[in-house]
């Protein structure tokens, strides 16, 4: 391995985390029984009657609702494992000259998050750091679950369905209706001098980044597994649940959900929906998906069966264009778009 070579922006490749990463967890305890691997987000610890499952994100490709969006998301990897949140712990790292009003700002999004799903900040570090040019934050959240059941990306078996809730590319649409309302109200078409009403649009979709719901209702409603859709987008996330389960796949992107203005938007940026980051959205296997369908509709969240589980090692993509491999998720395209709207 050349370990001179540079690292990609984004996620650190799925090949590295199995090569360097993984084997270097600390000592083995036996209180662990889910831990760290490709497509589970959070670990499980065995702590007692009932089961304590923990994550941690950063939030770094959003300039906006820096605070409240890291709580979701860090939750999301709990919730996408059918536990109720029960708290968070949060690191924010500051730029030197930072002012006293961007720290208030990151607390009360913080704050207001936190109400939002019921949980408590449990402790964090708050610091000025040198070299950085914006805040960055990390979050770490936990959960218990209801019991001893656990919902893990490792339990899709061969004839599921694959279903996605919400719409691909929601968390990356919002983020870039927000940075780029300027330059968006100049490149979509029919939209100019449309700026705010495009902000007013991201942050319609910001609040449905939460998947606290999506993740309850797969675990009550017989799911064999679910993940939570963050960077690579739907097509990363299918493909870590199949990497994670020892599965493969045929997914319809067809049939993915993707709204009008997620569309607009990949268009005029040459990026995919499918590979956008995408919190909100959860990706959910089932034995009969179009009965889970219901039951999200049901409770007010839109769901579509995209694909099939199969066994073996084949995980392929079906477009209007023909078929292509599920690869391993690469550099989420909200690094490529916001590259792409930086330069307009």
């Amino acid at each position: 391995m050349d370990t001179s070579r540079r690292l990609s922006t984004g996620k650190i490749e799925t090949a590295l985390l199995r090569d360097i990463v993984f084997h270097r967890t600390g000592a083995p305890r036996a209180e662990m029984i889910v831990p760290p691997s490709i497509g589970e987000d959070s670990t499980v610890l065995d702590l007692g009657p009932e089961l304590v499952v923990a994550s941690i994100d950063p939030i770094t490709g959003a300039s906006r609702k820096q605070g409240w969006l890291g709580v979701k998301v860090a939750l999301n990897d709990v919730a996408a494992k059918g536990a109720e949140p029960v708290a968070v712990l949060v690191t924010i790292l500051l730029p030197e000259g930072a002012r006293l009003e961007d720290l208030e700002e990151l607390l009360d999004e913080i704050h207001q998050a936190c109400l939002e799903e019921n949980v408590t900040v449990a402790g964090g570090h708050t610091e000025v750091t040198p070299g950085l040019d914006h805040p960055i934050l990390a979050v770490a959240a936990i959960g218990k679950t209801k019991g001893r059941a656990v919902l893990r990306s490792s339990g899709a078996r061969p004839g599921d369905d694959i279903v996605v809730t919400k719409w691909a590319g929601l968390e990356g649409t919002a983020v870039l209706l927000m940075d780029f309302p300027d330059k968006l109200a100049r490149l979509l078409p029919g939209r100019t001098n449309d700026e705010k009403a495009l902000v007013v649009e991201g942050e319609r979709l910001f609040s449905m980044v939460s998947v606290t719901r999506d993740g309850m209702v797969a675990a009550g409603n017989g799911a064999t597994a679910s993940h939570d859709v963050t960077e690579g987008g739907v097509l990363g996330a299918i493909y870590e649940l199949c990497e994670a389960s020892g599965t493969g796949a045929i997914v319809d992107a067809r049939a993915v959900p993707v709204l009008p203005i997620t569309t607009q938007i990949a268009s005029v940026a040459g990026i995919d929906p499918l590979k956008l980051t995408s919190s909100g959205c959860l990706i959910a296997t089932h034995p009969d998906g179009d009965s889970l369908v219901t039951t999200y509709r049901q409770n007010g969240i839109n769901a579509a069966v995209v694909g099939k589980i199969i066994a073996g090692t084949r995980r392929v993509v079906l477009r209007e264009s023909g078929e292509e491999a599920l690869n391993p998720p690469g550099t989420d395209h909200l690094w490529l778009a916001r590259a792409f709207l930086s330069e307009k």
